[in-house]
């Protein structure tokens, strides 16, 4: 069988592969403009689901909100102003990710699982440094696991072939229910597709 080594192998033994499945709501497409009002995850340690998250936040102050963002959440104004302030949802994410990773250590990170995930690390990031932190580069690695260029690459080989690589037209594809726009229902989703694919990448070895 055929496992892959990671980067922090200690002792001579193999390190354990830690996936993050991540996915936002945010009020705008621009992470210097616009916010995060949903943060979503799925913490999975060697193929073992150890932790699920579903938190919300305000907005920090001056943050735009464009009304097609807000129509496609399905959410109003007063409902952002209820949620948790950021301060309090960023501890809540910096206790659960310091729980599975020392980011002390360089190679003791999550790879980050997800539908165009460089679009939530972007604006995670910016999320991060407003909330004073400037780190999250040590929870996670540079290089992502995008849904999109797997699915680009299994289509190519003639593997698959959906007309496109949106989450909701993968999800029909492998008729797996999906509630659109609600960020924790997205990245389950993306979580059991990514599965479909690596059982496909086994078969085929």
């Amino acid at each position: 069988s055929h496992r892959f080594k990671i980067l922090g192998n200690r002792g001579g033994q193999e390190a354990k592969v830690k996936l993050l499945y991540l996915d936002t709501e945010t009020t705008g497409l621009d992470p210097t403009k616009h916010g995060i009002i949903q943060i979503a995850g799925i913490i999975e340690v060697d193929r073992v689901v150890k932790e699920t998250f579903n938190l919300n936040c305000q907005l920090f102050r001056g943050q735009m909100v464009s009304e097609a963002a807000i129509k496609t959440n399905g959410i109003t104004m007063d409902q952002i102003r209820a949620f948790p302030l950021p301060a309090i949802t960023y501890k809540q994410i910096e206790i659960i990710f310091d729980r599975y990773i020392d980011r002390y250590d360089k190679g003791d990170k999550f790879y980050l699982v997800g539908q165009n995930p460089s679009f939530d690390y972007g604006f995670l990031n910016e999320w991060f440094k407003k909330n004073g932190s400037y780190y999250l580069y040590a929870y996670i690695f540079y290089w992502k696991i995008d849904l999109i260029t797997i699915t680009t690459l299994f289509k190519m080989a003639g593997r698959i072939g959906p007309e496109n690589a949106k989450l909701e037209t993968l999800a029909r594809f492998f008729g797996i229910e999906i509630k659109a726009h609600d960020a924790m229902s997205d990245i389950t989703v993306t979580r059991e597709i990514f599965l479909r694919f690596i059982d496909m990448a086994k078969g085929s070895a």
